[in-house]
């Protein structure tokens, strides 16, 4: 073996150092390769130096926190959408004159409704030498009480129904 070695011994020497050259190229090229990477995941991870596995744990607690805080953004739509049903949300005037005495369109009618179209009908009746205001409750589109033709014509328009020439009673007997 050792006259291989010394018949040899530039050739060996000459494998050795390309061997050499070879695994110094490839560690550079390694290196440069890692600092592209390292640039990359410092520009993903905002300039902070910390490597990817802290990175993503950071990301998912951020993630998580953002998911508790849309659900708990969701029940307060939620709650809010059902105190804006108890709101009034429909409302109506009518305007006319109740006792036909030429003293102009002094009566009034006004409907005020939630979504569920439960509210009140105030009306307002002007005469001449005197006024009277009624309070009628309304439930659901409907009212325990009779109503006056032009309060059916104020809650039918408060509910977004077309006004008729003739009225229906809304609650209460029809002894017209």
């Amino acid at each position: 073996m050792d006259s291989f070695l010394d018949e040899n011994l530039t050739a060996v020497l000459a494998a050795l150092a390309g061997g050499l050259l070879a695994s110094l190229s490839f560690t550079i090229y390694l290196f440069i390769r890692f600092r592209r990477v390292r640039q990359a995941q410092r520009a993903v991870m905002g300039g902070q130096d910390r490597d990817l596995v802290e990175h993503a744990e950071a990301v998912q607690l951020r993630v998580d926190g953002l998911e508790a805080r849309i659900d708990a953004l969701g029940e307060q739509v939620g709650l809010t959408g059902r105190r804006l049903d108890d709101c009034l949300t429909f409302r109506s005037v009518v305007r006319y004159d109740a006792y036909r005495d030429l003293s102009g369109m002094q009566s009034t009618s006004v409907a005020l409704l939630d979504a569920g179209f439960s509210g009140v009908v105030i009306s307002s009746i002007q005469g001449r030498d005197h006024a009277r205001i009624y309070v009628k409750e309304i439930s659901g589109g409907d009212s325990r009480e009779k109503l006056a033709p032009e309060e059916i014509q104020v809650l039918k328009e408060a509910m977004g129904l077309a006004a008729k020439k003739q009225y229906l009673t809304i609650g209460g007997d029809d002894d017209d």
